[in-house]
């Protein structure tokens, strides 16, 4: 199927009450703006403020949410056009844990350090509910779901559920009666679970095309169809070991990431029921189904896309967006931190810049004595001077790039 590209970014509108209304076009934002009937709301992403009021705001959208461990993909779409009017890849933070062992470091290093002597305390601590690397993670995504709500109006979320323990076709093959093993795995069927558990590659020569799937017991001698006697292998390496080539001497995989990324679902479903009532949940294989007749590259907004539109091919938007959301407690006099601004600059500003005649545009990671250093989409580490800059945009709590 053609896909139908937009080079039109939407604008976001709201009324002089705050009330989300239907976006816009570019050519309409700016005869709005050039009659004096909105103000400029936000520069990343695009909004505006009406100088008047719309009684009956009209448009109803749903958000795809494709949750991952570092990244995890969103998606606005219309629910009456199919349009996707926002799409973005959401970074989450990796170094919550780190933080919190040197603070732990630090607890115990500062206690033996002082004359007055406190023991330590270890059940003086609530352990309830989630971690707080994962609780981190979904916090990012509600802040930033929270963010866009207020600029558009979401009616419906969509979260992708990562494993199969409570799906329809482990309760069908239980009520017949039929012996059924639950997984932890993604796939539709078993073949499809041991593929995803080896990465879809073959474990003897690492090939990822015409894979299939390998007892390592034979049947015929009693094996068993469980997942530790299956294995992934590619059809000529399938081949060779049927005809005494070589011999299985790697164990299949055992690892605890579905487990890890399904934590923290509840907590994320009950929160987002907050935002809307109407909270879906999809699967993974259907995900990817969905995905490919739809023709849409493997991107993790692509993905939040086919979960809103399903079958239906959408008409994606021209910009995709890096979702940054700010750290909320701010340290005084921290030492880490001693150059907060410099020259009308700084730390997580918007900034556009020219380099070589390259227009550039990124967040602001250091202020040095000479240079900027920004991070943008593919690198964080981007030098820039001083004079040939400009600024675009001071975010508040979410940052945009």
């Amino acid at each position: 199927m053609p896909l139908n590209q937009s080079k039109q970014i939407k604008v976001f509108v709201i009324d002089s009450k705050n009330k989300p209304c239907l976006p816009c076009s570019s050519a309409r934002t700016r005869l709005l703006l050039r009659q004096n009937k909105a103000t400029v709301l936000t520069v990343l992403p695009f909004a505006i403020k009406l100088n008047h009021e719309i009684q009956n705001p009209v448009g109803s959208f749903t958000v795809g949410i494709d949750d991952g461990a570092k990244e995890v993909g969103i998606a606005i779409v219309n629910s009456l056009n199919h349009e996707v009017v926002f799409r973005g890849i959401i970074r989450l933070r990796q170094d919550v844990k780190r933080k919190m062992t040197q603070r732990k470091m630090y607890r115990t290093s500062r206690r033996s350090r002082k004359t007055r002597y406190r023991k330590p305390r270890f059940n003086n601590r609530n352990k309830k509910g989630n971690a707080p690397t994962i609780r981190t993670k979904k916090d990012s995504i509600i802040r930033t779901i929270l963010y866009l709500n207020k600029q558009i109006n979401i009616t419906k979320a969509i979260v992708e559920q990562g494993i199969f323990d409570t799906s329809s076709m482990a309760k069908g093959k239980a009520l017949e009666g039929k012996e059924y093993q639950q997984s932890e795995f993604e796939g539709e069927n078993k073949k499809a679970k041991v593929k995803w558990r080896d990465k879809y590659e073959c474990q003897h020569c690492y090939g990822k095309t015409h894979l299939q799937v390998h007892h390592i017991t034979p049947r015929s001698n009693g094996g068993t169809d469980t997942f530790n006697n299956l294995i992934t292998l590619c059809e000529r390496c399938h081949k060779d070991l049927h005809l005494g080539g070589w011999q299985i001497e790697k164990v299949p995989k055992h690892f605890k990431y579905p487990a890890h990324l399904q934590q923290g679902k509840n907590y994320l479903f009950n929160n987002l029921k907050q935002i809307t009532n109407n909270v879906e949940v999809v699967f993974g294989w259907q995900t990817s189904q969905w995905r490919k007749m739809l023709g849409l590259p493997k991107e993790h907004y692509h993905d939040a896309i086919a979960m809103a539109c399903k079958s239906i091919m959408p008409m994606l938007s021209f910009k995709d967006y890096l979702i940054i959301p700010k750290r909320k407690k701010i340290w005084e006099n921290n030492p880490s931190k001693t150059c907060t601004e410099k020259r009308g600059f700084m730390h997580g500003d918007l900034v556009k810049s020219t380099r070589n005649k390259i227009a550039y545009s990124g967040i602001i990671k250091s202020l040095n004595k000479n240079k900027i250093c920004i991070k943008m989409k593919g690198n964080d580490n981007f030098e820039v001077r001083y004079n040939k800059t400009k600024l675009l945009c001071r975010f508040s709590s979410i940052q945009f790039c």
